[in-house]
């Protein structure tokens, strides 16, 4: 019988039922999941049973020329998942014999199953019939009426180069795709944060999935020679490891941000969603440019005090060769709001940059999601401006509702400027594109902060012990829980906290400024005042907020040594005056009229 006979009936392979037709695979009655993929090479080996069947043949029948996958890895893991199902070992076969470096071959018996009655045949064919028009009619549904894939996440690309100095390029690459497929209207697409820890992971796609809790997967590969870059990727549906589309890119590096457009439609495509229209936009982009712009993702990625500033250097070099590269622009304005948030220099050094460079960005390209975001931040943590600075934020989750970093951005705004209920949506939402975050000590931290800056104390250490305790080692955990207990009353302990946090990151001088304050609480005036010399003596030749000075002396009882420091960092345009309210810390300075003013000029909501 030939094998378009043989692939319209139900055939006994060993003791399992293959259905040629639907594609199932039976045990005694017992249906056994089988992806597409596995169950086609089962098919031809059917076909051609005792006919060994090249890994060539293979790859021609199942991985078209125009579908660039790596396809040793790709037959490999379809082999094991065919031999799984069937419950066949490569080293003891009953099933399927492998032919090293050659190919496959079925040795197991196959048999046509008995025919049923001709009633029964025209009833099966005509519930074939219902089910293949049901089907359709909701494949239409689907296509018309949202997208096939509901979550998805980037996987980090690998470096197919052999050289490990690229990694960055891949790396960045990955974050380019991530940024793109975030403008995906009515599809979550998971952040790069909670995507990189993935990288090189020897997890099952399905057990990622479930951990980042999508339906769709993203994997591939880039290399990058001369001057040509060549991406494969594959779209994988998570819960059956089913593949859905896969295609391979090259182009021209100065081609690159087309090559990531293009890339980001098709995929669009393939699961029937829309892109925002501000994401078709694409230029050409000098190559030396872009690579300086991917080492400065990279570097900024790293989220250290000298990982910023190397990214600055590099995204100012980017500029400088290409001056019309909005990206560029807005990651340089991202780097110089982050180098003043770290406290590593005054924010008047850079906030003016960052704000200068954001506008920029959005000057060349109004549609950019990134550059709103950071003159959003700027008119937020340095301006002052209230409604400018949620207008822009605002702007940039309509261009980009799936980046995290905007949306805890707004949800610290609308934290200080006490709407909770808006914030805690805001939360929710990064929580869903961030989950790899949400859920470890990081994610804890953010939540207990909330419930601090609420006055729920006893919600606020329970959530920082949580995060303590799944990251000892982690400073900041110590910290805001120091922080949160000396508040709370609790000072001995908080102390403690305090203390660990400070051996953690002993440099870091606004955990010694907190620890000095806690001391003073506890009365141990001789421990706070040796703090408060160190770090006016380290502002002598560097930049320490006039915030956490000030703290010191309020837990001294100087009140108006405090406001002096405070009105100081006015003049400075510092962050930490964002955060004062007339409870909590700066409680004793409520009834002060100059702390009232200077409440008055910043334009805080009183609780």
């Amino acid at each position: 019988m030939d094998s378009t006979s043989l692939s319209k009936l139900t055939l006994r392979v060993g003791g399992f039922d293959v259905d040629m037709q639907s594609g199932e695979l039976c045990n005694d009655g017992e249906k056994i999941r089988v992806p597409d993929q596995p169950f086609q090479i089962l098919r031809l080996l059917v076909e051609r049973r005792g006919e060994v069947i090249t890994r060539d043949e293979l790859r021609q029948q199942l991985w078209p020329a125009d579908t660039f996958v790596d396809f040793d890895r790709s037959l490999n893991s379809a082999m094991k998942k065919l031999r799984d199902a069937l419950g066949d070992s490569a080293d003891d076969p009953t099933f399927i014999e492998t032919l090293p470096r050659l190919g496959y071959r079925l040795i197991a018996p196959v048999e046509q199953q008995q025919p049923r009655s001709r009633r029964w045949m025209w009833a099966a064919v005509a519930a074939v019939v219902v089910i293949a028009i049901g089907i359709v009619a909701a494949l239409r549904f689907s296509a018309s009426t949202g997208p096939q894939i509901h979550a998805i996440a980037v996987l980090p690309l690998a470096n197919l180069s052999g050289d490990a100095n690229q990694e960055y390029f891949a790396d960045g690459m990955t974050e380019a795709l991530i940024t793109d497929l975030a403008q995906l209207q009515e599809v979550r697409v998971i952040s790069r944060t909670s995507v990189m820890p993935y990288k090189q992971s020897k997890q099952s796609l399905p057990e990622i999935a479930r951990q980042l809790n999508v339906d769709g997967v993203v994997e591939g590969g880039v290399v990058r020679s001369g001057g040509r870059v060549r991406v494969t990727v594959q779209l994988i549906r998570a819960a059956t490891d089913q593949h859905l589309w896969a295609h391979g890119y090259e182009r021209d590096l100065s081609d690159v941000v087309t090559l990531q457009r293009d890339l980001s439609s098709a995929i669009s495509e393939a699961i029937h969603a829309q892109l925002a229209p501000s994401a078709h936009a694409a230029q050409r982009v000098n190559p030396a440019a872009y690579d300086f712009f991917l080492r400065g993702t990279a570097a900024l990625g790293k989220e250290s005090a000298e990982g910023v500033k190397y990214a600055i250097t590099y995204f100012e070099k980017a500029v400088a060769i290409q001056p019309d590269f909005a990206p560029g622009y807005a990651s340089l304005a991202r780097a110089y709001s982050q180098l003043a948030y770290s406290g590593a220099v005054a924010p008047r050094e850079s906030m003016s940059r960052a704000k200068q460079a954001a506008l920029k960005a959005i000057d060349l390209d109004p549609q950019l999601a990134e550059g709103h975001t950071e003159l959003g931040l700027v008119h937020f943590r340095y301006d002052w401006d209230w409604r400018a600075s949620e207008q822009e934020i605002q702007r940039a989750l309509l261009l980009n509702p799936n980046e995290a970093s905007t949306h805890t951005a707004y949800a610290t705004f609308l934290r200080i400027m006490h709407r909770p209920a808006e914030a805690d949506a805001e939360v929710k939402r990064w929580h869903e594109v961030n989950p790899y975050i949400a859920m470890r000590a990081e994610g804890f931290i953010g939540s207990a902060a909330r419930y601090r800056t609420a006055g729920d104390y006893p919600k606020a250490i329970a959530e920082m012990r949580t995060a303590v305790q799944m990251d000892p080692s982690l400073p900041r955990g110590h910290f805001q829980l120091g922080w949160t207990l000396a508040e709370a009353g609790q000072i001995p302990d908080g102390i403690t906290e305090l203390e660990k946090s400070v051996q953690l990151s002993p440099k870091n001088l606004r955990f010694q400024a907190r620890l000095a304050w806690a001391y003073a609480l506890a009365g141990e005036e001789e421990k706070a005042r040796a703090i408060l010399a160190e770090l006016k003596k380290h502002s002598a030749h560097s930049y320490v907020s006039p915030v956490a000075i000030g703290l010191v002396h309020i837990g001294l009882h100087e009140n108006q040594s405090a406001l002096d420091f405070l009105e100081e960092a006015y003049r400075d345009r510092d962050f930490e005056l964002i955060s004062l309210t007339p409870g909590s810390t700066f409680k004793p300075l409520r009834l002060e009229p100059r702390f009232r003013e200077l409440m008055r000029k910043i334009g805080l909501p009183e609780a």
